[in-house]
């Protein structure tokens, strides 16, 4: 029993170099080149869509790591308007916040909040009555990209018993 196992299935086994074995193998060859390109530019486009999942899930993390930034922000209980022992949903003392600010030029005490606040930029601005704006916490990297988000707050003045409306904005750098 004699198995024949011809790639090009030339059937002129006489004449090796015969025109019609060239143009079966040309034809073979031609099959090959166009399947491995068509493989070649699926899976290009896979990863390129891919690349693109993957970006957009990153910025989603980075979204959702600044609103939860901006919520410990809101409920430190260094900056609440506290009154009796009872706090006041997003509002901030106007001299618990010059205090913490300056605390937090100290090197020591901006290694602590590190943990907390990661690279980040923290200002508290007041719009009405005046406009003001007070840098709490500053850690930036040069040359990144990043995120903004702003909350509306109320900023109490104890000296003045007076409201004034506000916004505390969180720039989140990422890497």
């Amino acid at each position: 029993m004699k198995i024949n196992v011809n790639i090009f299935s030339c059937d002129d086994a006489k004449r090796p170099n015969s025109r019609k074995c060239q143009v079966q193998m040309f034809e073979t060859m031609a099959v090959l080149i166009v399947f491995f390109f068509l493989i070649i530019t699926g899976m290009a486009v896979y990863f390129q869509l891919q690349k693109a999942g993957f970006k957009r899930e990153l910025r989603e993390a980075h979204e959702q790591a600044s609103m939860q930034l901006i919520q410990k922000t809101l409920y430190l209980p260094e900056l609440d308007c506290s009154f009796v022992s009872v706090q006041k949903e997003n509002c901030f003392d106007t001299h618990k916040l010059s205090v913490f600010s300056e605390m937090l030029k100290k090197e020591n005490i901006l290694l602590d909040y590190f943990t907390v606040f990661g690279y980040s930029e923290i200002t508290v601005q007041t719009i009405y009555p005046e406009k003001t704006e007070k840098v709490l916490y500053t850690n930036k990297l040069e040359e990144k990209d990043w995120i903004t988000v702003q909350n509306p707050v109320l900023v109490y003045n104890a000296t003045a018993n007076s409201y004034a409306f506000g916004v505390v904005e969180v720039k989140l750098y990422v890497e």
